[in-house]
């Protein structure tokens, strides 16, 4: 099962121009099965998603993105009002800070921080490791073959397995990276237990025409 574990959409991430109806919409168009939505620090279009969705057999992954002095991580947890303590930017939570029923993936590391602005300098993984449970490997836009080096590099370092998500702000964009299941995925639990396991495999559109490498 291939499920796009990186996802944004408006109002609640105001750098997306995905509205409520074209998610919906592109879900429905390309069979999508379960999706996460990941907006920066808000879940209040989890909220409001989570219905519409599954309406049409979409089962929606709750998570949140935020932005560290370490880099951008995204938490999953079926907890909505436990994701809805995180903000767009803040300090890197420390390992006490997650919940038992959440997983924390570093996405796109080698880009840094998006809305903090920090860069990422080799050995920062070591500020970060005891912390996170995955990191993301394919990422629809920060897709350079530099990009995946170092985040493969990290990911084998820390030993942890790895993802991938699309990073869509346009509805275009939506599982031109995805990671795979092996197991179904009825729930944002069966999320978490999957990369708190290691079972999950990145995947990626080959296609040059979307900047990804084949």
């Amino acid at each position: 099962m291939d499920i796009d574990l990186h996802t944004h959409t408006y109002p609640a991430s105001s750098c997306s121009a995905i509205t409520h109806s074209e998610y919906v919409a592109a879900c429905q168009a390309r069979g999508v099965r379960a999706i996460a939505l990941t907006n920066h620090g808000d879940v209040s279009d989890n909220r409001a998603l989570e219905g519409p969705l599954a309406e049409i057999g979409v089962v929606l992954i709750h998570g949140v993105e935020i932005s560290t002095l370490f880099g951008d991580f995204v938490i999953f947890s079926p907890d909505l009002d436990y994701l809805a303590t995180f903000r767009d930017v803040q300090e890197f939570p420390k390992p006490d800070a997650i919940a038992p029923d959440a997983a924390v993936v570093w996405v796109h590391p080698a880009a840094g921080g998006g809305r903090s602005g920090s860069p990422y300098y080799p050995s920062l993984e070591r500020q970060v490791g005891t912390t996170i449970d995955a990191v993301e490997v394919y990422n629809g836009a920060h897709a350079s073959r530099h990009d995946v080096e170092i985040a493969r590099r990290i990911a084998a370092t820390l030993a942890l397995p790895e993802t991938g998500g699309s990073d869509a702000h346009r509805a275009e964009r939506i599982m031109t990276c995805f990671t795979s299941f092996p197991d179904p995925v009825r729930s944002t639990a069966d999320v978490v237990a999957a990369i708190k396991t290691g079972r999950v495999v990145p995947g990626r559109q080959r296609s040059r025409r979307l900047g990804l490498f084949g």
